[in-house]
């Protein structure tokens, strides 16, 4: 099993396939490896991919964050990736979570390995600032935020717990009922609230169908969302490599008005719409995808 040492002695799993040019590949929050293949089969002949598993998931998910911006730990990650396989003018691809990554990326070291990098649904600033509107969950931002804070008191009472699906029936209702708030405002579908609270309660479900199922990580990631900025607008204006940026224009978590920006802040970067695709248009608009990708690797 290909494994990376990592510099606190965890191995993180990357999925090495294909032959030729370097492609290193960072994937959402929920996401593994395997999500990427359908995309790159066609090409394989020309192409070597790199696909780490982020820790938490896929055959990385027994590994644990060593630090309070899970951000930063899984740009560490990536830079470890890259060093291991000593990544030389490689094309790199990110979306969301992976987008964010390879922005900290670009801010802490530079692209200067970077032959070319894809940029996939995902705002360039994180939080809402006076002069920023478009970060996650766009003008919801405080009230979904304001419920996540919730969540994240509630499920660091019970950090003993591995998994969501093994917390006392009592809380796995409370952190139903505050889910489903935010299911509400992400929606706009309050007759709804009695079905996201119910569903949300089974164990299988909540195992099988939300991005995370143990409880540290899902600490995790709401304290690095909800108190975190996460502002890479001024580090893109020192970014000459070239970029496109894909994005989902019926995105329900970042406005593509914010995404589109991103133009306007790097040296290089072109805006592709797909007009039909929310946020992950892999899978909205899958043949579109794989046409842009193809272009993109052209580089």
């Amino acid at each position: 099993m290909p494994v990376v040492p990592l510099r606190d002695g965890q191995n993180l799993y990357v999925r090495t396939i294909g032959r030729g040019q370097p492609v290193l590949m960072l994937a959402g929050l929920g996401m593994h490896s395997g999500h990427w293949l359908p995309f790159i089969v066609p090409f394989l002949h020309k192409y070597k991919f790199y696909l780490p598993d982020f820790r938490g998931v896929g055959r990385s998910s027994h590994l644990k964050f060593n630090q309070a911006d899970v951000f930063h730990n899984h740009y560490q990650d990536t830079a470890d990736v890259i060093k291991h396989f000593n990544l030389k003018d490689y094309l790199l691809v990110g979306i969301s979570l992976g987008g964010t990554t390879a922005l900290h990326l670009q801010r802490e070291q530079g692209f200067a390995d970077v032959k070319a990098y894809l940029h996939i649904d995902q705002s360039p600033c994180i939080g809402n600032q006076e002069d920023w509107a478009f970060g996650l969950f766009g003008s919801q931002q405080a009230q979904i935020f304001s419920r996540m804070s919730v969540l994240h008191e509630l499920l660091s009472q019970y950090q003993d717990y591995l998994q969501l699906a093994d917390l006392p029936k009592n809380v796995r209702k409370q952190a139903a009922k505050t889910l489903a708030d935010i299911l509400v405002l992400m929606s706009n579908q309050p007759k709804l609230r009695k079905v996201f609270e119910y569903l949300l309660i089974s164990p299988k479900i909540v195992a099988k169908h939300l991005p995370l199922s143990n409880v540290a990580d899902c600490c995790a990631y709401l304290h690095a969302y909800s108190h975190l900025a996460h502002d890479y607008r001024d580090s893109l204006q020192q970014c000459a490599t070239p970029m496109t940026v894909i994005v989902g224009m019926n995105s329900p978590l970042y406005h593509p008005q914010g995404q589109m920006q991103i133009a306007d802040y790097a040296q290089q970067a072109k805006v592709v719409k797909f007009h039909k695709s929310g946020h992950v248009p892999l899978t909205d608009e899958p043949l579109k995808f794989i046409r842009e990708l193809k272009r993109f690797l052209q580089h």
